[in-house]
């Protein structure tokens, strides 16, 4: 899919392809585990400030990751052994249910669900505000597994809507921005993709490597005026090891053999 726009006004948008604005602000990838044992993909902005920026507006400050722009890959010491799949969702995942600025009806796209991998408020552009030829949700980011050891997703898309730059259809208020399982980027990490990592053979505890690569971040400033606009930011590639939890009971015979009734991949 590429970096995506889906009919966003153009009108007062700033693009920092040059200057010292994309340079000094900056946002870095991170990996965690959930509290609930899954992998998440997250953006931080690191450096909310950038001052005199070389387009003539003044302090220019981050209010919030509006985009994030990815692909991932696991890399395994042994073949086949890993089972990677995008992570099944809660309601509260999917949608913010029962969070600050959260939905309280399931995505107009998919409401049955069960949902995967992209998550809330990152949905948004494919659950609520779908152009004729979005994917679902739960299809953005596309598997791969170009050797036996190696697993990923590419085209990892996540796109929050509305806000001051982004009022239509969506709405203009702040709050929009102020959305996050974590944080929008600012508050705490964005996080915007999670996954299930698991291994099905050899050591339980071992390490792997997981990068995050071809990130870029989209991330909402405000300047000394109050004026709102957007910069377009270059994330650092991130290369981390992790080790791996023993699976439960229930995750390796899910692994084996399956349990969840899943839909799609």
């Amino acid at each position: 899919m590429g970096s995506l726009r889906f009919g966003l006004p153009v009108a007062g948008l700033i693009l920092a392809l040059t200057g010292s604005a994309q340079s000094a602000i900056t946002v870095t990838s991170e990996i965690t585990r959930s509290g609930d044992g899954g992998v998440r993909m997250q953006a931080v902005i690191k450096d909310p400030t950038t001052f005199n920026d070389a387009l003539g507006s003044g302090t220019l400050t981050a209010v919030a990751i509006k985009e994030v722009h990815s692909a991932v890959f696991i890399i395994d010491s042994l073949d086949k052994a890993l089972r990677v799949e995008k992570r099944r969702l809660t309601p509260a995942q999917t949608y913010g249910l029962g969070l600050p600025f959260g939905e309280t009806e399931p995505p107009l796209t998919d409401p049955d669900g069960p949902w995967f991998g992209l998550v809330w408020p990152f949905r948004d552009q494919y659950d609520y505000f779908p152009g004729p030829f979005d994917p679902l949700g739960d299809e953005v980011g596309t598997p791969v597994n170009p050797s036996p050891n190696v697993y990923g997703f590419v085209d990892i898309d996540g796109i929050v809507r509305g806000g001051p730059t982004d009022p239509t259809p969506a709405g203009a208020s702040i709050n929009r921005l102020m959305r996050g399982l974590t944080g929008n980027g600012l508050t705490g990490p964005a996080t915007y993709f999670q996954m299930d990592i698991e291994p099905l053979s050899g050591d339980a505890e071992r390490f792997i490597t997981i990068q995050i690569l071809s990130a870029t971040a989209r991330v909402v400033v405000q300047n000394s005026q109050g004026a709102f606009s957007e910069i377009q930011v270059n994330v650092p590639p991130l290369v981390r090891q992790l080790q791996l939890p023993e699976p439960a009971t229930g995750a390796l015979l899910l692994a084996l053999g399956g349990l969840l009734p899943r839909r799609r991949a």
